[in-house]
């Protein structure tokens, strides 16, 4: 059953999207938008699509406050300079604590139709390399980046709420192996998987490389994402990794690597699909395989 806070009525969306309600209501009955039935009777629509449709179709989201998404931040400018010029803001915000401006400047551009890629890569991923030039230079504190970090996972938790459930397509499924705790990159990855189609299962952190062994034998993903941010001991790296290339390879599953403690070293002793340091990269490897199992299944 559908959680309440997650339904709207065809008079909030459309005031939301700046419609009619009319209008709004015919394209639900032509079924461009799909619609759900409380136990009253009365028509909802899922959060998830109305914020899609209004992306895909171009409508702007002037109220999203009627959605239950933070206000437009007024000093943020969603159009193709927007990205650039958000950055600052989003520093500024995580480093204050500020997690409603966080917050808006993040959604203003995802309901501007920026892909999430370039979200991440453009705007989170250059805002906490801003946060830890800062630190480095005694700019910055550790608990700043730290919060830092707790509120950009949060904000993530909220946009895959807004993301459409895939219906039974390919499976991906990711994490990051024992020792790394980082996990907005592999919050990330999903995110990314999700919005072109995939089902996805996150595994989570700091998961031994034999029980992402056995997720692979159980599971029998599409996809296999590996964020690496931290290695313990190189050596045993590589020799536990050669496990999981193997048995990604016998199972058809293609896997799919990145992080910032994959050196050029390393990377020359390890056996994988695709490297990606960007999740622009992670998309387009990704969209080419799916592309390919749908011609497939045709």
């Amino acid at each position: 059953m559908e959680k309440t806070s997650e339904l709207v009525s065809p008079r909030q969306a459309a005031r939301a999207i700046d419609v009619s309600e009319s209008s709004l209501k015919r394209w639900c009955d032509q079924g461009l938008i799909q619609t759900t039935r409380t136990a009253g009777g009365h028509r909802k629509i899922r959060l998830a699509d109305i914020v899609q449709f209004a992306r895909e179709r171009g409508l702007s989201v002037g109220d999203p406050e009627l959605l239950g998404l933070p206000p437009i931040n007024q000093h943020s400018a969603p159009g193709s300079a927007g990205l650039q010029s958000a950055v600052a803001l989003l520093v500024q915000a995580l480093l204050d604590g500020s997690e409603l401006t966080a917050r808006q400047v993040i959604f203003d551009l995802y309901l501007a139709k920026h892909p999430l890629s370039r979200i991440f890569d453009e705007l989170i991923g250059l805002a906490f390399r801003e946060i830890g030039e800062r630190w480095a230079c005694n700019q910055a504190d550790v608990y700043q980046e730290r919060r830092g970090c707790e509120i950009t996972q949060r904000i993530l938790i909220e946009l895959r709420r807004l993301q459409p459930v895939p219906p039974l397509t390919p499976l991906a499924i990711g994490g990051t192996i024992e020792g790394d705790n980082y996990s907005l990159p592999t919050a990330m990855c999903e995110l990314v998987m999700r919005d072109l189609g995939f089902q996805t299962i996150p595994l989570g952190t700091s998961i031994p490389i034999a029980s992402l062994v056995k997720a692979v034998q159980h599971l029998r993903p599409k996809v296999f994402w590996l964020s690496v941010s931290h290695i313990r001991d190189d050596i045993d790296f590589v020799t536990q990794f050669a496990e999981l290339s193997e048995i990604c390879g016998a199972n058809g599953t293609a896997l799919v690597v990145g992080g910032r403690a994959l050196t050029e070293d390393l990377r020359q002793r390890m056996a994988y699909s695709a490297y990606g340091d960007t999740m622009q990269h992670l998309e387009g490897f990704a969209k080419t395989l799916f592309q390919a199992a749908a011609v497939k299944k045709q």
